[in-house]
């Protein structure tokens, strides 16, 4: 039986440039303070991105599938025993600020509210790493 997939979308605007929520995105250390803990971090296309999720939620085992400095990060995103799925975080210069559009599609259905809760907060974590 083929199960449904859902897409979480979500916008945010930081009160930092395109430069400092990239670094936010890609810079182990400020990963581990917002995210998870980079395990892998290369960026280049179809280099390895592994984080560490806190407590014991196991590995992310992702894949940079599109990468544009300052501008755009996809990800082939696979945890645990969920179908893998793809991750895209979107930067656009906003007067002295920076709105992203994090994209995760192809999620599984049955988790895909869950995705909204873990993203929104990791989101709120990002402001608090940004300063705001």
């Amino acid at each position: 039986m083929s199960r449904g997939h859902c897409e979480v979308r979500l916008t945010r605007r930081y009160d930092s440039t395109p430069a400092e929520v990239w670094g936010a995105l890609t810079d182990p250390t400020s990963l581990g303070r917002w995210l998870a803990r980079a395990v892998d971090v290369e960026l280049v296309a179809g280099g390895a991105f592994v984080l560490a999720l806190p407590g014991d939620g196991g590995l992310v085992q992702a894949r940079v599938r599109e990468l544009e400095t300052q501008r755009v990060l996809e990800l082939d995103w696979s945890h645990a025993d969920e179908e893998r799925s793809v991750v895209r975080f979107e930067l656009a210069a906003d007067g002295e600020g920076t709105v992203l559009v994090l994209d995760h599609r192809r999620i599984d259905e049955p988790i895909g509210m869950a995705y909204i809760t873990r993203w929104s907060q990791a989101l709120e974590r990002l402001d608090r790493e940004l300063g705001g």
